[in-house]
């Protein structure tokens, strides 16, 4: 019989593994920082003393995010997903989320429609291996002096409030960001999240018809980034910044669609994801 319960540290370890039979390459630090985000947010499934799924999700006010499902593979098609992502949506509700978004793999778009999420738009996840040296404009850095105007502006197009997410990101030193802003007005901002030999480029937000302020920012971010592993994920209808991503060296390698339960939180923006993982 299943049982859902909170993904405990203890529990790190085989929630690596069953995360990594998707070729996910996670780490239990990931399973730290969601935990470190949504307190409560990550679960376990058990059959009995068995333990055979995962799933995380975090909430930011009126908008939440489900993130990783996996479950072993001798219990799929047999309820123990849907089993996962309504015990998320339950607590997010919960939270008071009001609009769940998660970004969804093309074979699974059936089984999220069926549990009532719906297409918003589809998304490519762009890589490139070894990133050539970008030339770039020099923009100024995002500190604790521009974070809240940051994040109000951010919270303005993504509909909740991403914080707790941002701050872990810009004021982490090892990571970069950029903004532009003209008379105290925030016209858009990046980030990517730096690793030893990888990186992910976004969240970025800029404001619509600023192709330019956004490409500005992107080469910012990226002329850091030189030789490393560097991800991203775009819209697919964004064709100014998949040009530029296409022209120093990144290539699609797959994609998802965005889905949501309840209304659409989604603002009119130039936008690169976070993560999959959490919007």
């Amino acid at each position: 019989m299943f049982e859902i319960k909170p993904l405990c540290e203890s529990d790190y370890v085989f929630a690596v593994e069953l995360a990594n039979t998707m070729n996910w390459d996670m780490a239990v630090e990931d399973f730290i920082f969601m935990a470190s985000l949504e307190s409560g947010g990550c679960f376990l499934l058990c059959d009995d003393a068995k333990y055979v799924g995962i799933a995380t999700c975090v909430s930011y006010g009126k908008v939440g995010w489900f993130g990783n499902l996996v479950v072993s593979e001798e219990y799929r098609n047999k309820g123990a997903g849907s089993a996962l992502v309504n015990h998320a949506i339950t607590h997010l509700h919960s939270k008071g989320v009001k609009t769940v978004g998660l970004y969804a793999y093309p074979h699974l778009l059936g089984f999220y429609g069926k549990l009532g999420f719906r297409i918003d738009s589809d998304f490519s996840v762009l890589h490139a291996p070894n990133l050539s040296r970008v030339r770039a404009d020099a923009l100024p850095k995002i500190g604790n002096a521009e974070l809240s105007n940051i994040v109000r502006f951010d919270s303005c197009f993504f509909g909740g409030n991403r914080q707790k997410l941002l701050e872990s990101i810009v004021l982490d030193e090892l990571n970069t960001s950029r903004y532009v802003a003209e008379n105290d007005k925030v016209l858009g901002y990046a980030a990517a999240t730096v690793y030893k030999t990888a990186a992910w480029v976004g969240p970025l937000i800029c404001r619509p018809q600023r192709g330019d302020i956004a490409i500005a920012l992107v080469k910012s971010v990226l002329s850091e980034l030189s030789t490393k592993s560097v991800y991203t994920v775009i819209p697919k209808k964004d064709k100014v910044l998949s040009s530029l991503f296409f022209e120093v060296g990144f290539r699609e390698v797959f994609f998802v669609s965005r889905m949501f339960l309840g209304y659409s939180s989604a603002k009119d923006c130039i936008y690169l994801s976070e993560s999959l993982e959490r919007g």
